[in-house]
C-alpha cells in the first residue's frame, strides 16, 4: 500500500533561505530514491518561513529507507536547531460509506 506523508515545520525568518536551499537539495535527492512516487516541497506564499512537504512512496519500506537515507541525514545536519512546530502526518484515502448507506436504506 502506498504511503502518503505530509510534513510541516517553520523556522525563523533569518534561517528561511538556508532551510529552503537545504530542502530543495533534499527534494531533488528524494525524487531519485527507489520507491518515491512524488515529493513536493513548498512554502507558504505569505510566510516564507513556513514549509510543507507532501511525499508519496510505493510502500512503508520505501518511506523507512528514505528516513534512514544519507539524503535525509544530510538535511537534518544542515538544519539542526533551525526547525520548530514540526508535524508529520500519514494520510489515508477517504473511506467509502457505501456499506453504511446501504444498511440505512434497507
Amino acid at each position: 500500500m502506498r504511503e502518503t506523508v505530509v510534513v510541516s515545520f517553520s523556522t525563523d525568518e533569518r534561517d528561511a533561505d538556508h532551510v529552503a536551499s537545504a530542502l530543495k537539495t533534499l527534494a531533488a535527492r528524494a525524487r531519485n530514491m527507489p520507491g518515491c512516487v512524488s515529493y513536493a516541497a513548498t512554502t507558504v506564499e505569505d510566510d516564507p518561513s513556513e514549509f510543507h512537504i507532501r511525499q508519496k512512496w510505493d510502500n512503508a519500506t520505501s518511506w523507512t529507507e528514505y528516513l534512514n537515507s544519507e539524503a535525509h541525514f544530510d538535511f537534518q545536519i544542515a538544519v539542526f536547531g533551525m526547525l520548530s512546530d514540526l508535524t508529520i502526518s500519514k494520510q489515508a484515502p477517504l473511506r467509502s460509506s457505501r456499506t453504511l448507506c446501504l444498511a440505512l436504506a434497507s
